[in-house]
């Protein structure tokens, strides 16, 4: 007997529990996207970027509704000012404003949508 295996089968033995083995495959590795830290764009370079129709009226809804009241708008505030009923399409606008980089938001809070020139510190 080698004396490798010896040696294995001492330490294996000193285990105040035994071995569970498992034939589970092991868990599954969830590949998420990884973003580079952007600078926060400044309001001509949001303005300047390029977005679809609906995109670029759900991001001036938003920016408008900053300048006015001074506050985040809710995802139905934005559907209402756009005329739409469907709050499942205007939230999925906002994810990909959130993803181009010109909106920021936190997941699961209500009424943090801003965008990314705006901060908290320096609001008037």
């Amino acid at each position: 007997m080698d004396t490798t295996a010896v040696q294995l089968e001492c330490d294996l033995s000193t285990f105040s529990r035994p071995l569970l083995i498992s034939n589970k495959s092991p868990k599954k590795v969830i590949h998420r996207v990884m973003r580079q830290k952007r600078s926060d764009l400044t309001e001509i370079k949001c303005m300047e970027m390029y977005m679809s129709p609906a995109q670029k009226e759900v991001f001036l809804v938003i920016d408008e509704w900053w300048k006015r009241y001074g506050y985040s708008p809710s995802i139905r505030d934005i559907a209402y000012v756009r005329g739409k009923m469907g709050l499942g399409n205007t939230k999925k606008i906002v994810d990909r404003l959130v993803l181009l980089g010109v909106i920021k938001k936190v997941d699961g809070l209500g009424r943090t949508i801003r965008p990314v020139y705006i901060n908290f510190r320096n609001l008037e």
